[in-house]
């Protein structure tokens, strides 16, 4: 276990996601309580159920201390504390609702990340989603099977039989003909990338 620099699998010059880095949410520690003047712990997160890195924190009136060591690349351990201002919004229905606001732009977040020595927001490290990084060909692949799951009774490895139990014809045979259209257009991008002419 270690801090926000630890476990660096970054992957040569493939660009980095909000799925790649460490991530604080202001609504799950509001949900679970952490966010009381006061109260302090620490924020674990793991990877593939291996440990990927831990720090300490404490919460205050109006802002959230983060304490832990950073590094980069096998340069030394540097200690960090980082204040982070928490605001307060009013919702349309009389409750309020809590933010981050970014260190560096000021914006208002749920969610900070650690993509280098502070948490920042998403804008400010240029973090696409994973989603976003997608080709289109790995965007069919995953509504084919998505919707085979909902469409079929079976569905393993890409294939499936049988109409699921409570669904009804008319709706099985419009999604069916939507997944064989789906599974068309896969197989033309898969030819159409990997294939060469003889």
């Amino acid at each position: 276990m270690g801090g926000v620099g630890s476990g660096n699998w970054y992957r040569g010059s493939k660009q980095d996601t909000t799925e790649d880095c460490k991530s604080i949410d202001i609504r799950m520690m509001k949900r679970r309580g952490w966010l009381r003047p006061g109260y302090g712990g620490r924020l674990s997160w793991a990877w593939n159920g291996q440990p990927w890195g831990n720090i300490n924190y404490r919460c205050y009136e109006e802002s959230l201390e983060l304490d832990y060591k950073f590094r980069s690349g096998g340069s030394d351990w540097e200690p960090v504390k980082q204040r982070i201002a928490i605001i307060t919004t009013a919702c349309h229905y009389g409750s309020e609702r809590q933010w981050f606001e970014c260190p560096r732009c000021m914006r208002r977040c749920a969610l900070l990340y650690s993509a280098s020595r502070l948490f920042l927001c998403r804008k400010c490290y240029q973090l696409p989603y994973a989603s976003q990084m997608q080709s289109d060909l790995y965007r069919m692949i995953e509504q084919k099977h998505k919707l085979g799951g909902r469409v079929f009774e079976n569905y393993e490895f890409g294939e499936g039989w049988g109409k699921k139990k409570w669904m009804r014809w008319k709706t099985f045979d419009r999604l069916n003909n939507r997944y064989r259209a789906l599974d068309r257009r896969i197989d033309h991008g898969i030819c159409d990338r990997f294939m060469v002419s003889l």
